[in-house]
């Protein structure tokens, strides 16, 4: 049978929605495919991911119309047990499915679940480490492993399980330049035994690895076609950006500071701070932010970015000084520093917690003492640009990955704090939300707002930032030491 999911006239609205998020898809996927799936933030097609996966209907209920079959399985009538051996999901944040201490027990976990002799989960979990290149991190914890390294660990987990069919929900999300050509490389090489699917904003990356593309917009598909095909045209244009051109962002990026030139509002002098598994994640830190800064920060995952802004936010604490406008802060704790500082998560889950969107953007201007009239302008203004609006009344927690994204950016913005840490501020977002986000972000930073972003993304550095520095080993570097590695 060449056929292995035909998708008829699906149509699937959340609980207590009353819009669809999904309206009659069709479409199939043959042996040997690899399709990818585009379309702005929050058309639906996280959701149709969960829906090929099974996790729709059975873990999430909502209303779903139309039918899915997965090699011949009713994905309605079948068992998630069943459906589990035939189609795996890689999630866009690995840590919503690693839950074990270790990763050999991670891996291990669902062929223990099968019954499988040790013999055998032996041999796959050999097999999935070297095919994914961690044999190394067999026996370490998950907790000391960056978001790639995290994310391979996930990979392999589902790889371990042998399904047919593979579904990636924005893979390349949380990774630097050299981690996303390796899994463009695990990808081809899989693409050899499995059936693929995979959800992307970085179009790019599906240029050399898709066979076709369905382009999504608002819970419908709108094209399906080749890649070179698709992104000319017309429909296309109308709500996605043209792919980016590399090396004239790197020659751009060759023409920013490395230095500051404006008075000094944060300061860092010897900064050093080792995990509890003795692993030194910054060393010897110092580096000095000019009030006004637009700094962008650039580094392959592990190497410290995120670590040095937990420690300017006090979330983590190590040896050194941290100055803020004259003033020595590191003895000082989050809520003290988050009056002055705002820091935006990677991943929106961790500062998501109110009933619906509307109270958790007015949160922090509430906890500030200002008054309604000013709360209310400040959570009208970030719903408008964050394109928010219509949801207003929705649970955060219901949205999709790029809708929170929004959601926890927003949240920040409106207590328009003196200095802003946006770590990886496009993930989950299209190029275009993207770009809505980060011009909001540049007028406070005109505004004399402090801007440090953490990315791994070129264009977004070199369209924005006034001065970029590199992280290396734990170490501040000039940033030209990572482009080499673009």
């Amino acid at each position: 049978m060449n056929t292995l999911i035909s998708v008829d006239n699906l149509t699937y609205y959340y609980p207590q929605e009353k819009n669809p998020v999904l309206q009659d898809i069709s479409f199939k996927i043959n042996k040997g495919d690899v399709l990818g799936i585009i379309g702005p933030s929050g058309c639906g097609k996280s959701t149709l991911m969960l829906a090929l996966s099974g996790l729709i209907p059975h873990a999430l209920k909502g209303d779903m119309h139309g039918a899915i079959t997965i090699l011949e399985e009713d994905t309605k009538k079948s068992s998630m047990a069943k459906l589990s051996q035939i189609v795996q999901i890689l999630f866009q944040s690995p840590d919503s499915q690693l839950f074990a201490l270790n990763v050999e027990d991670e891996i291990t976990f669902g062929l223990e679940n099968l019954n499988l002799p040790w013999k055998l989960i032996e041999k796959r979990l050999e097999n999935t480490l070297n095919e994914v290149n961690i044999m190394s991190l067999r026996h370490r914890s998950i907790e000391e492993l960056s978001s790639g390294q995290k994310q391979r660990v996930a990979l392999a987990a589902i790889l371990a399980m042998e399904p047919k069919i593979l579904l990636f929900d924005e893979p390349t999300a949380n990774l630097d330049q050299p981690s996303i050509e390796r899994l463009g490389q695990i990808i081809k090489k899989l693409s050899k035994k499995h059936s693929i699917i995979i959800i992307e904003h970085n179009i790019e990356f599906l240029k050399n690895l898709t066979n076709r593309v369905l382009l999504m917009n608002k819970g419908k598909i709108i094209l399906e076609d080749k890649y070179d095909k698709i992104i000319n045209q017309k429909e296309y244009k109308e709500i996605m950006l043209p792919p980016h051109n590399t090396k004239q962002v790197l020659q751009k990026l060759k023409t920013i500071s490395f230095q500051t030139k404006k008075k000094p509002i944060l300061e860092i002098r010897g900064l050093n701070f080792t995990y509890a598994n003795k692993t030194k994640a910054l060393s010897n830190v110092s580096l000095t932010i000019g009030k006004g800064d637009f700094l962008g920060i650039i580094g392959q995952n592990g190497s410290g970015k995120s670590t040095l802004a937990l420690n300017i936010i006090g979330i983590l604490k190590g040896n050194g000084k941290i100055i803020l406008d004259g003033q020595d802060i590191a003895k000082k704790d989050v809520f003290e520093r988050t009056k002055s500082i705002g820091y935006v998560f990677q991943n929106p889950n961790y500062q998501l917690f109110e009933e619906d969107l509307e109270k958790e953007i007015a949160f922090g201007p509430m906890n500030m003492g200002l008054s309604k009239a000013e709360i209310k302008k400040r959570v009208e203004e970030v719903l408008q640009i964050m394109h928010l609006t219509e949801f207003r009344k929705n649970d955060p927690h219901a949205l999709s990955v790029g809708q929170k994204r929004r959601v926890s950016i927003a949240s920040v913005l409106t207590m328009k704090p003196e200095i802003i840490i946006v770590d990886e501020p496009d993930t989950g977002l299209d190029h275009k939300t993207a770009r809505a986000v980060m011009n909001y972000i540049k007028e406070l930073n005109k505004a004399g707002k402090t801007i440090i972003m953490i990315s791994h993304s070129l264009e977004l550095l070199a369209e924005y930032c006034t001065r970029v520095i590199g992280v290396k080993d734990g170490r501040i570097v000039r940033p030209e030491e990572v482009y080499k590695e673009y």
